[in-house]
């Protein structure tokens, strides 16, 4: 019917729309990742003048970074959406083109946005580091009551589709993201308080020096090509599906949004294990230097004990972020499971999309219950600033995932099976490093 065409329109234009914006979004959390590293360390030296020129160099390449990518959506959009959307084998040419049309919609709304969500994102990380987690989780109950009722009255009540969900995704964000960064400000000023007038006299806003730009650069480089290697990777499992037709990438775009509602918490996790254990990192390695070159038998074998007991010691937390993760894992995989099974009517009327998640479904939710895991293998592992490596397992980790996609996907469920092998890859690999 022609509603239902519709229906698969909208959902297949949401998926390269949303893996744009989101993409743009998610590789700007190099910005954050750095910020929670230096952050932590500065908490943990209790360096003042280091807190504040920190925090005031990464809001301002926050809202530098935001506001390039408004112009980057808005100017190259379209030639970047014709490029994921790519020439789909079963659909006709006017097809293709309102596709195009609905993802560009989209996704120039969300632009709008870009500075002020940027910004949220790094002060969601200083708030966090600061331990701060009443702040965050008013955000995202601000943004997702927000969206909800912007979706019931902009998509379900006045038929605005794929536009008004990104209006609806728009005002959450300036709502959610303005809470967090107001309160930075608020916490920024109460750093300076009492500090020398140098201390005093930093904004809210300012790009870093060429020396605060280098420090900034070593952190965060690796980890700004690790993000555009996970890009790389979800982008061309789009892409592969995209060539199988219209339906199979509107069940793709329903597929990756259940995975990503719960990747979130595997990120939740990898973002505790870099708040907390570069603190602890560095007291350990200033109890170490501290530590007399020679110990007496009986003293050595009781601090063992003792430490491999403290909770303050760095690999007691990771193991139980681990054990959380394991927990999380399994309930991401069964729910996860059960959406997709189950729940296929709520995305779609089309029964051949239901049918196809119904497939794919046992793949995502084995990826699911891998994520948390390797997602607090990798926070432990920027954590401890180990780049190399990371760099490295993530070259070979896409090598092999976008083999797979070009060279033995030979339908739509096999891009599954790619985002599985990419589960089990990173995660043999960041575990042998960790232990």
């Amino acid at each position: 019917s022609s509603s239902t065409s519709e229906s698969v329109i909208q959902l297949a234009a949401l998926g390269p729309a949303t893996m744009l914006c989101d993409s743009t979004m998610y590789l700007t959390t190099f910005i954050s990742m750095a910020t929670t590293n230096k952050l932590a360390r500065a908490f943990a030296k209790n360096d003042v003048d280091d807190q504040v020129s920190t925090l005031s160099h990464v809001m301002g390449l926050s809202l530098a970074v935001g506001a390039f990518i408004t112009l980057l959506i808005n100017f190259s959009g379209e030639n970047i959406l014709s490029a994921i959307i790519g020439p789909a084998s079963t659909a006709s040419v006017e097809t293709s083109k309102q596709v195009l049309s609905a993802a560009l919609d989209y996704s120039r709304i969300r632009s709008i946005v870009s500075p002020l969500a940027v910004m949220g994102l790094t002060s969601q990380a200083v708030l966090l580091c600061s331990q701060d987690t009443k702040t965050p989780g008013l955000a995202v109950l601000v943004a997702s009551l927000v969206n909800i009722i912007g979706d019931y009255i902009l998509v379900a009540k006045m038929n605005w589709g794929i536009r008004g969900a990104a209006w609806a995704t728009s005002m959450a964000s300036i709502l959610a993201n303005g809470i967090l960064v107001r309160k930075v400000w608020q916490k920024m000023q109460r750093w300076k308080y009492n500090q020398p007038r140098k201390v005093q006299d930093v904004p809210f806003l300012s790009l870093p020096n060429r020396e605060a730009f280098v420090s900034l650069i070593q952190l965060a480089g690796p980890i700004f090509f690790v993000l555009i290697g996970k890009i790389m990777g979800y982008s061309s499992m789009t892409i592969t599906a995209g060539s199988f037709g219209i339906a199979p990438l509107a069940c793709h775009n329903v597929l990756m949004r259940v995975f990503f509602f719960f990747a979130t918490c595997g990120d939740a996790l990898s973002h505790s294990a870099q708040t907390f254990l570069p603190g602890l990192l560095y007291r350990k390695k200033l109890h170490e230097e501290a530590m007399p070159t020679s110990l007496t038998t009986t003293a050595s074998n009781s601090d063992v004990n003792a430490s491999k007991n403290d909770s303050t010691n760095p690999r007691t937390l990771l193991k139980r972020l681990l054990l959380f993760s394991v927990g999380a894992g399994v309930f991401n995989s069964l729910a996860g499971r059960y959406i997709a099974n189950s729940a296929g009517g709520t995305f779609t009327t089309d029964s051949s999309l239901v049918a196809l998640m119904s497939r794919a479904s046992p793949f995502m939710g084995l990826a699911n219950f891998i994520h948390p895991i390797t997602m607090t293998l990798e926070g432990s592992i920027i954590a401890g600033r180990d780049a190399g490596y990371l760099v490295g397992t993530y070259v070979f980790s896409l090598v092999l995932l976008l083999s797979h996609l070009r060279y033995v996907c030979s339908e739509f469920v096999a891009v599954y099976h790619a985002l599985l092998l990419f589960q089990i890859v990173r995660i043999i690999q960041f575990g042998l490093r960790v232990w």
